[in-house]
């Protein structure tokens, strides 16, 4: 790899030059050239684009090392590694600003010029990856169908989705560093509500979700359930997440209320997946991924198992299901499948049954975030507490197994139903 790797050497001093030069050369890296000022180390870094700046923050000209290498930065995206004999605080600071990948203190051995460019080069990617995550999630997060709101522990806004703007009739530009509560979207009866909700967040204890009422610019009522969520950072919240899930449907039409159950589901989803933007990741530890698959498993099954219980009743197995005696379990299977294939479906995901007496299986032929679940096994996690969770309300005797995800290496998600009142 380090025969791959290029290196540009800025220094004024012609022997030093050489000698780093050299010893990189020594190493194993390719040195393309050698620049001894700050304008010159800029023209050729957009020549020849090397995959690292070795760079004196001291430079003899208009130019020192400190503003070549903000300049670099910003328009390359390479990294800088400096190169200092300078004891000087005020220039180290400035130096510190530019966000260097290392610093190697002259004079130095091979081995901690060979640690510095590794570690950069390592620093460099890995910081690459988290932005390309980043910008990833944050279009999920403008493709949300909810409302999502960021607010400081202070109550001030700091960030707000696409529909949050079309919701307050406000950008973000209006709303970024005003409160919440002050927005005069909220009656007083709702702003009681919900700044004592918020302190409760603060204060780290759980909150269900709760309803309140909005009332927009153009003075339509509107209603949402809240959901909040503190996020964290080493243990202190520094911001705390709200997602609204719009009822107002609920509100004017309770015989709308099945679809607003099933459109709550996909708004969990979104908000679960939401939840997870501040660790990005698959490098979440197991024990914390666990308890928040939990987590949304419990609030799956208060949301939607209602819906599964009321569809059951309507097809005439919920009265046997709840006292355990199942006449019929081939039967209640296939109207289960038939319920939670619907509710895939509305989240546009199209699946594909195989029955098979006691052992059946479920595919899925679509999925809306299949590049993400590549990379990250929360989506595939979350679709099994969903089919988990939900094969324990029919009371039927088997289990249910995840046999493939996306995540593992899969080109789809699959699970196996075994159902022992069919052997």
């Amino acid at each position: 790899m380090m025969a791959d790797t290029s290196v540009l050497v800025v220094e004024d001093e012609s022997v030093v030059a050489m000698d780093i030069k050299h010893r990189s050369e020594g190493l194993g890296y390719k040195v393309l050239g050698i620049a001894t000022t700050g304008e010159e180390a800029i023209e050729k870094t957009a020549e020849t684009r090397p995959d690292l700046v070795l760079m004196d923050i001291v430079l003899k000209g208009k130019m020192d090392g400190v503003q070549a290498a903000q300049e670099i930065g910003e328009r390359f995206d390479i990294p800088v590694v400096y190169l200092t004999a300078y004891s000087d605080e005020k220039t180290l600071g400035r130096a510190k600003l530019t966000g260097p990948f290392g610093y190697i203190i002259k004079p130095f051995e091979d081995r901690e010029l060979h640690s510095a460019i590794e570690v950069a080069l390592y620093k460099h990617k890995m910081d690459s990856k988290l932005r390309v995550s980043e910008e990833r999630y944050r279009t999920l997060f403008e493709m949300s169908p909810d409302p999502i709101l960021l607010i400081d522990s202070d109550g001030k806004i700091i960030y707000q989705n696409n529909r949050a703007d079309i919701i307050l009739e406000l950008s973000i530009e209006k709303t970024r560093g005003k409160s919440f509560t002050g927005l005069g979207v909220l009656n007083e009866e709702e702003m009681t509500k919900f700044s004592e909700s918020f302190s409760s967040v603060l204060k780290n204890e759980k909150i269900a979700p709760f309803e309140i009422q909005i009332t927009a610019e153009n003075g339509q009522i509107l209603y949402f359930e809240l959901q909040f969520a503190p996020l964290k950072i080493k243990g202190n919240i520094f911001a705390i997440q709200i997602i609204g899930h719009d009822v107002t449907g609920l509100k004017e039409a309770e015989k709308h209320r099945v679809e607003l159950i099933k459109e709550k589901a996909r708004a969990e989803l979104y908000g679960f997946v939401v939840s997870a933007v501040p660790v990005f990741a698959s490098s979440i530890p197991p024990q914390l991924r666990n308890t928040i698959i939990r987590n949304f498993a419990d609030r799956f099954e208060k949301n939607v198992k209602p819906g599964f219980e009321e569809e059951m009743e309507r097809m005439g197995y919920f009265k046997n299901i709840k006292e355990g005696r199942l006449e019929n379990p081939k039967e209640v299977f296939d109207a289960y499948i038939s319920w939670v294939s619907e509710l895939l479906a509305s989240l546009d995901i199209k699946t594909e049954i195989t029955f098979n007496g006691s052992n059946n299986f479920m595919e899925f032929l679509t999925f809306p975030w299949i590049e993400e679940a590549k990379q990250n096994p929360i989506f595939s996690l979350i679709f099994r507490a969903m089919i988990m969770r939900s094969f324990t309300w029919t009371g039927l005797k088997g289990n249910v197994s995840q046999i493939s995800s996306f995540f593992e290496g899969s080109n789809t998600i699959k699970f196996e139903f075994y159902l022992a009142e069919l052997q």
